[in-house]
């Protein structure tokens, strides 16, 4: 079954062997088509880290959508930049926050912002929708409700809003796990993967608003393309 938006991050991690899918949206629209990468963790590493350089929020104040930078909040290397040399590398992880009452909101690519929503114009930072309350992924066990899957040439930004009555500094904790992988090319496993006889753990990337992605010209030879009736299969099996 799937997993609960609460879900610690450190329950769905994966081990070394274990099989990883990553689901990029096609223009479902247009195409009810999904474009699945393949892949197999051969190396895995404890990703943790403590992000203070957040300034302070006002009551009811906000932190438009930026990068977490070395510097601060949109200043210097972004510290979530992926090596070119890394083309299989892929991050896993999950934000926890503290106080609780920040509300998190997430662009992933980061000029597109996230949202389950049918709106045409995506929420800005401080809309009442598709933000990720605190208690949802506490900072000291950061959730599935902020699941984050990074790569070479992709990235994220993120923005927040202080729903409390008081200034508060967010403080941000980074869980989960760095993984060198091998790209999962033999046809007839992945069908067994699709089919369920093989394990594996699918992870959507980005959210439902379709958005141009970009993958590594290392994978681009490796994609499979899938229909409808074939991800919703794959999905009520996980």
């Amino acid at each position: 079954m799937p997993e609960d938006i609460t879900t610690p991050i450190s329950k769905v991690l994966l081990k070394e062997n274990d099989n990883l899918a990553l689901i990029f949206p096609k223009n479902v629209a247009k195409s009810p088509e999904f474009e699945l990468y393949f892949f197999r963790v051969m190396r895995r590493y404890p990703l943790h880290r403590i992000y203070k350089d957040l300034s302070e929020v006002a009551p009811e104040g906000t932190l438009d959508f930026n990068y977490l930078g070395e510097g601060g909040f949109g200043v210097e290397k972004d510290i979530l930049t992926m090596w070119e040399e890394r083309p299989f590398r892929i991050l896993h992880f999950a934000v926890g926050v503290k106080p609780s009452n920040i509300w998190i909101y997430k662009a992933q690519p980061a000029d597109v912002e996230q949202t389950g929503f049918a709106y045409k114009s995506p929420p800005k930072v401080g809309d009442e929708r598709d933000f990720i309350p605190g208690e949802l992924s506490p900072f000291e066990s950061p959730t599935v409700a902020t699941e984050t899957i990074l790569y070479y040439k992709a990235s994220v930004q993120f923005g927040f809003k202080n729903n409390a009555a008081f200034t508060v500094k967010p403080i941000l904790r980074f869980l989960g796990a760095g993984y060198d992988c091998i790209p999962i090319v033999d046809d007839d496993f992945i069908n067994k993967m699709l089919a369920g006889i093989k394990p594996v753990r699918y992870v959507t990337v980005g959210g439902l608003r379709f958005f141009d992605y970009t993958v590594p010209e290392e994978w681009k030879d490796n994609a499979r393309i899938v229909d409808k009736m074939t991800i919703a299969e794959v999905m009520a099996r996980r």
